[in-house]
């Protein structure tokens, strides 16, 4: 989707993620292809809920500091003129204050990314990289409290028609 964002906003767009920091960690800092093995960095850890076992992804003392400079460095390259889609997973209500924080003077607009849970478990499934188990409990969590300017479902739109949904948002925030 933020590819397609790119390609159709008459400006340019940087796009940055988490997984961008993140592939900048020493890999001994993270344990993101095991779960249950806690780190400085990121690491799964397995959890009971309702629906079954999931892996939640956690962070450590270092994992903490590189996403406070995630936010930081997003906050600095918007205060440079630069455009940004950021793309996170956010850590529901809490996250998005840290976001509103970081973002205080730079004009912003919070996209929830939705798809139904089978649409989600299908997709996680096909990811040799994932861990089977995170997403539907990362979908379940991350939305809780947070407030958007607009919700885009990509088990209903294809990530073009997102991202057109999404255009004619920043369009119309610019008026």
């Amino acid at each position: 989707m933020a590819k397609a964002l790119q390609a159709i906003l008459p400006d340019y767009y940087l796009h940055m993620g988490i997984d961008t920091f993140i592939a900048m960690m020493p890999e001994k800092s993270n344990a993101l292809s095991r779960a249950d093995e806690p780190s400085d960095g990121f690491y799964w850890q397995t959890q009971q809920h309702a629906a079954g076992t999931v892996k939640r992804i956690c962070s450590g003392t270092y994992g903490k500091q590189v996403n406070r400079a995630y936010h930081s460095t997003v906050k600095h390259l918007a205060n440079s003129g630069l455009k940004v889609i950021v793309d996170d997973v956010m850590n529901g209500e809490q996250e998005q204050q840290a976001w509103l924080s970081a973002l205080v003077e730079v004009k912003h607009i919070f996209v929830g990314v939705m798809c139904d849970e089978h649409t989600l478990a299908q997709r996680e499934r096909s990811r040799p990289e994932g861990i089977n188990g995170s997403a539907i409990e990362q979908a379940r969590r991350v939305h809780q409290g947070v407030t958007y300017d607009i919700t885009v479902s990509t088990s209903k739109h294809t990530a073009n028609e997102c991202a057109q949904l999404i255009r004619d948002v920043i369009f119309s925030s610019r008026t």
